[in-house]
């Protein structure tokens, strides 16, 4: 990616646009009267009335209750009416599951720049956020953070008392 490109895109995400493909979950709405100088139509994440209440669920089931990514994907699996795989997928895979998990986006910012070349989390400090929330979230930050860490998760905080 060029520079100017990099600099115009971490623009973008700062103001809250959406810069990529919805993550599961959200769909994009267009907002009117908004467009790049080529006349494309900016976007924000909203969402997905269907999707949302999975993603709520993946992420109580890894932060609350402690399940393994293996163990959230088979419960995924076992009810595709209720949890509808991503895309054209006719299972769950592990990596979308995963990705769910640590995406920052989920917490109402718009983010870009969180992962390296080998997909492994960046130092926060590396991370391009927008200034402020920009679409609704689906999970709370605290949530989000104890997904990561499902050891520190309130479950396991109850059970030390």
């Amino acid at each position: 990616m060029t520079r100017r490109s990099a600099e115009t895109i971490t623009a973008l995400i700062r103001e809250g646009w959406n810069v990529h493909h919805p993550p599961y979950g959200y769909t994009t709405m267009t907002v009117t009267g908004a467009q790049s100088r080529r006349g494309i139509p900016r976007t924000r994440l909203t969402p997905d009335p269907r999707r949302a209440l999975v993603v709520q669920d993946v992420f109580y089931w890894r932060a609350i209750t402690g399940l393994s990514v293996e163990h959230i994907t088979a419960r995924l699996d076992a009810d595709h009416d209720r949890y509808p795989p991503p895309g054209t997928h006719s299972s769950w895979p592990l990596a979308a599951v995963y990705l769910m998990l640590t995406n920052i986006k989920y917490t109402g910012y718009q983010a870009t720049g969180t992962r390296d070349e080998n997909g492994a989390f960046r130092p926060i400090e590396q991370w391009v956020l927008s200034d402020q929330p920009a679409h609704r979230t689906l999970v709370t930050p605290a949530l989000f953070w104890a997904a990561q860490d499902p050891a520190t998760s309130v479950r396991h905080d109850k059970e030390a008392r």
